[in-house]
């Protein structure tokens, strides 16, 4: 308990009589604190890994899923941006060691990747198969460890309430607290302090600068052996200019036709420089080699969307449905293009399914646009009830 009498989010509340019997006396050892980060938390503000001084601060497999899945989504700019740099960071962290076995951040925290999928001894009411429900029963797993306090960080309020449910400790984590905790300090100050890292930033622009034709010039060799796995997006965060992706990419195709990932990561480059037709073109190629993928089937419905063709982008949307019933982002999209064709019950339909499985953990949708949009469809039909009624 702080001078204020707030507890602390990793300090046990006491017990009421009638519950579990705990006596904290001063010469008991500390119980070992772990952090389970949920997904919504690093997207909310990914520096949380570094927000638990002392803690073990674990990240689950299965959010690590999500972060990848959540950087080939068509989805909201700011959400891709934060999944980006809480991928980066964690790249960055694993410079100094295994993060399955843990790696000490500045902090004295321990940064720890857990890949556990089975459990035994779980209540009733948790399916490991779903993201949300394999961070509650690894947090219950835990916490039923002599020893151990688990506590769940989240920004997910359905996942806190659970958690709370089921005995565990959750903190809602806001984002940015320290920074708006801190005195504001002068120019003079803040340049006296931060100094080195000011010379620093010279050094490394004048060496990007020197090199920056080479990186434009001709692609990296060996650049697939050297960093395996990263898509698109990830390589142009790390420096990597678009038009040696793409030269990297076709090779690829030339060597193999049937490079399913190649095929992808070129339709989300071009993509992004607006080359639509062309986008299509490999996400069409990439889905006859594999048929059930919702992720590239939902890319392609936003493509055809861009360049106006509303009727085939539903349909691949219907598709990505039928092979993903819980694809938030197909139905999100779907009902965008539902209500540009002027079909405002269906999209309000569809834009509300979207948003119940994003209230369920799915990551992705942008959730306000999408109330928005069924504000103002709601509104128009109104309108047009009221219209037919009158005489």
């Amino acid at each position: 308990m702080d001078a204020v009498g707030v507890w602390h989010p990793l300090i046990p509340p006491p017990h009421k009589s009638g519950c579990r019997a705990t006596c904290y006396h001063r010469f008991m050892p500390p119980r070992s604190k772990i952090c389970i980060i949920d997904t919504n938390a690093l997207l909310n503000d990914p520096d949380v890994i570094n927000s638990f001084s002392g803690a073990e601060v674990v990240i689950p497999a299965a959010v690590l899923k999500e972060l990848d899945d959540l950087k080939r989504r068509r989805t909201d700019a700011r959400v891709r941006y934060y999944g980006r740099k809480a991928t980066r960071m964690l790249f960055e962290a694993s410079r100094n060691g295994r993060l399955i076995d843990g790696v000490r951040l500045t902090n004295g925290a321990l940064l720890r990747v857990d890949a556990t999928d089975t459990f035994e001894s779980l209540p009733s009411d948790l399916d490991p198969t779903r993201t949300d429900d394999l961070i509650l029963a690894l947090a219950y797993t835990y916490e039923k460890q002599p020893g151990v306090h688990s506590t769940v960080v989240t920004n997910d309020l359905n996942m806190l309430l659970r958690a709370e449910a089921l005995g565990l400790d959750a903190y809602r984590f806001e984002g940015k607290l320290d920074a708006m905790k801190r005195r504001r300090r002068g120019f003079e100050e803040w340049l006296m302090d931060e100094w080195l890292i000011v010379v620093l930033c010279l050094i490394i622009a004048a060496l990007a600068a020197s090199t920056i034709f080479l990186y434009t010039a001709k692609p990296a060799p060996g650049l697939s052996a050297e960093i395996p796995g990263l898509d698109a997006a990830t390589l142009r965060d790390l420096g990597v200019s678009s038009q040696v992706l793409e030269r990297h990419y076709r090779d690829r195709l030339q060597q193999n036709p049937d490079d399913v990932d190649a095929l992808t990561n070129l339709g989300n480059l071009l993509f992004d420089g607006g080359r639509y037709l062309e986008a299509v073109d490999q996400y069409t190629k990439a889905l006859t080699l594999r048929p059930g993928d919702a992720d590239v089937r939902t890319d392609l419905g936003i493509a055809q969307i861009r360049l106006g063709h509303q009727r085939d982008a539903v349909k691949a949307f219907q598709q990505a449905i039928a092979d993903e019933p819980r694809h938030a982002l197909a139905h999100y999209n779907l009902g965008v293009a539902l209500a540009q064709q002027g079909d405002r019950s269906e999209a309000i339909a569809q834009l509300e399914t979207a948003l119940a499985l994003a209230a369920q953990g799915s990551v992705g949708v942008p959730v306000s646009d999408a109330r928005l949009l069924i504000q103002e469809l709601k509104q128009q039909v109104s309108v047009s009830s009221s219209t037919l009624a009158s005489p």
